[in-house]
């Protein structure tokens, strides 16, 4: 007894689609991201919405529920009754913002910058004055959260067994491509990979030592063993320079390099030094060229916010994005004449970040993860169940505290929320954790190379991955032009977030000074470091029951042989197992779900947290603030709006078929 997609073919050019491989997500038309998606459920509000609140609170009252017998996994996604779906959904969202947000700065905090009046309605672009009071709160160099105790022992980093098992090994045994290559997620596309990547820019980045190293050993038929080279050097996390001697016993913690918010720093910088150098200082606008790219850097591709790993996959975005904040600025100069260029500035890169807030939210994630109950619980985050009801309400019923007045009328414009440490009571200042950081590993979704294809359909080049990085990718966009490579990117396809499927090029990165580098073993390095628990542990820490085997994690006996060849085959070898090994190996996935459940807890609580604890998504949602004209862009948007507009011959290819611009273009 336990405790607590389609396959676009082109002729001659892309492969068509075979039978779905193991490890693969099955695509159903209709279903799994198909072209229309799923038709949108309706609710009786004087029926339906006093089940599902009463679902919520019998759910979180009694956990086990949300199991089924004996079954380590959870089961909301089994449930053919939607109103028992979105009330497992919102009791797991429940217990983990009671249980999984914890403060970092547990016996000191920074001293931020006294605020302006100016930064009540604008945000800076350090993120400082986000909060009032907290002014340093979400601000470049600020603290990453943790989702568990940040004193408890899982917490403290590895010394001992940061080197086992070898994380180059771990690489090599599970996470190398086969010879038939990358395997693909049919149901997607592949500017969905572009997105990630895109979006994580804005999120968080931990700076590095420069000479300090960890030293990784080869074997002796390692192939990054040429020469006298017998280690591979990975250098290490930079220190946290605000620790004091108090915080000596507390797990580690580090600095975010880039703003907590979701502000669209990747697009603009952290510091007021890079948002000068982009801008043109006439009508709140971008420096983009007559061709619609931004300037080239010295090195060769585009001078931007933010552009560490470049490849054309973020030169799409990154592009498309300046484009769409000089469009909004343009529309903002028209309809109000007398804004200034700094305030016009302001409120475009503001606007421009609620567009990519809301794709994300109502369109990446419903097509990685094309549920219908998701989907409905993801677009409830932004426009609330109210989106849905027959009739709507207009106030809030008795019985629905009022704490959950976004489930009814979503989050945007809504009370904002913080939350408390469940060891200290107070509210918790908002931070990206390192739990999430570490689950946004997703490098399998990279291809090996990519077609590129006309929007006519003509095979114009296959480019290999380590020819579509920095200057090379500049060179690609300027000789193929935007519109090329974004319809390419919209008939390929990402790879799949399973084991063996780490792409060839990242496996043996070539760094000057430092030599080869494998970035799955970096990735397995990075969580041991840095105090994030194995795979089992984090399961536990998350409110998930832990398993019991190896054996339990997936059905695939082929997986099975290769996990308990680099973990053991001892009854405690599930405890070894690093967090991305465990996650990419998950057999038993939601339904149409490009992963697992483990993962998704984190997302589950974190998703939401990036909206919840941003006044400017949430109090400050309003006129007074982004303009009444910047709110109607923003509820306008969609990524296929914004393809679109810019681009507006896509409107002749299978992008007019498809609702969400991250399904495969037919």
């Amino acid at each position: 007894m336990r405790t607590l997609g389609v396959v676009l073919s082109l002729a001659l050019c892309l492969p068509s689609s075979a039978a779905v491989a193991d490890g693969e997500v099955d695509y159903r038309p209709g279903v799994c991201g198909g072209p229309h998606g799923s038709p949108p459920p309706t609710f009786s509000t004087l029926l339906d919405l006093p089940i599902i609140f009463t679902r919520i609170q019998e759910y979180t009252l009694f956990p086990n529920k949300l199991y089924g017998t004996n079954d380590p996994w959870t089961t909301w996604w089994r449930e053919s009754d939607v109103k028992k779906a979105l009330g497992k959904l919102a009791a797991m969202r429940g217990i983990l913002e009671k249980n999984n947000l914890w403060d970092t700065y547990r016996s000191t905090q920074p001293l931020g910058p006294s605020c302006a009046n100016g930064t009540l309605t604008t945000r800076t672009i350090d993120g400082t004055c986000n909060d009032q009071a907290k002014t340093w709160m979400g601000s470049a160099g600020a603290r990453f959260g943790r989702n568990m105790d940040p004193n408890g022992a899982f917490a403290q980093g590895e010394t001992t067994t940061l080197m086992s098992p070898s994380p180059r090994e771990i690489s090599r045994n599970l996470f190398t491509r086969g010879n038939t290559g990358s395997k693909p997620v049919p149901f997607l596309n592949l500017l969905a990979a572009a997105w990630i990547q895109f979006q994580i820019h804005d999120w968080f980045n931990h700076t590095t030592t420069t000479g300090s190293f960890h030293e990784i050993p080869l074997a002796e038929d390692d192939p990054l063993r040429t020469g006298n080279r017998t280690t591979m050097y990975v250098p290490k996390t930079a220190a946290d320079p605000s620790r004091t001697p108090a915080e000596a016993s507390m797990g580690p913690t580090y600095p975010n390099e880039v703003t907590h918010w979701w502000d669209g720093s990747q697009l603009y910088g952290s510091n007021e030094a890079t948002a000068n150098r982009l801008r043109t200082f006439q009508g709140g606008r971008l420096s983009v060229g007559a061709d619609g790219l931004l300037p080239k850097a010295a090195d060769g591709f585009e001078d931007t916010g933010f552009r560490n790993n470049w490849w054309v996959g973020l030169g799409l975005m990154h592009n498309l994005f300046a484009q769409e904040h000089n469009a909004i600025a343009a529309m903002l100069q028209s309809r109000y004449p007398t804004m200034t260029d700094q305030q016009l500035f302001d409120k475009a890169r503001m606007i421009t970040a609620a567009v990519m807030v809301k794709i994300h939210t109502v369109e990446w994630t419903p097509a990685i993860l094309p549920n219908p109950t998701l989907e409905l619980g993801m677009n409830a985050n932004w426009y609330g169940l109210n989106k849905y009801l027959k009739p709507k309400l207009i106030t809030l019923p008795p019985y629905i505290p009022l704490p959950e007045r976004h489930v009814i009328f979503g989050m945007r414009g809504g009370p904002r929320e913080l939350h408390t440490d469940p060891q200290t009571g107070k509210e918790v200042p908002f931070a990206l954790t390192e739990e999430f950081v570490s689950v946004y590993r997703m490098h399998t979704l990279l291809p090996d190379s990519i077609d590129v294809v006309s929007p006519r359909g003509q095979c114009v080049a296959d480019v290999d991955l380590e020819d579509s990085r920095n200057a090379d990718a500049r060179a690609l966009t300027e000789k193929h032009g935007l519109e090329t490579l974004l319809f390419s990117f919209g008939v390929g396809h990402p790879g799949g977030l399973v084991l063996n499927n780490y792409p060839a090029l990242l496996q043996n990165l070539q760094i000057p000074l430092v030599g080869p580098m494998d970035m799955g073993a970096v990735d397995i390095l990075r969580d041991r470091e840095r105090g994030v628990p194995r795979y089992n542990e984090l399961r536990r820490q998350f409110n998930l029951m832990p398993l019991d085997s190896i054996d339990e994690l997936t059905d695939d006996l082929a997986i099975r042989e290769q996990l308990k060849r680099t973990y053991g085959h001892d009854a405690g070898a599930i405890e070894r197992v690093d967090l991305l090994v465990g996650t990419l190996a998950e057999g038993t996935r939601p339904t149409c779900y490009g992963f697992g459940e483990t993962l998704f807890q984190v997302f589950t609580l974190m998703a939401s947290r990036r909206i919840h604890a941003d006044r400017f998504y949430t109090s400050d949602y309003k006129p007074e603030v982004y303009t009444q004209a910047g709110l109607d862009w923003i509820e306008g948007a969609s990524f296929k709006a914004v393809l679109l507009r810019h681009y507006p011959a896509l409107a002749n290819t299978g992008l007019a078929n498809v609702t969400n611009a991250f399904y495969p273009w037919e």
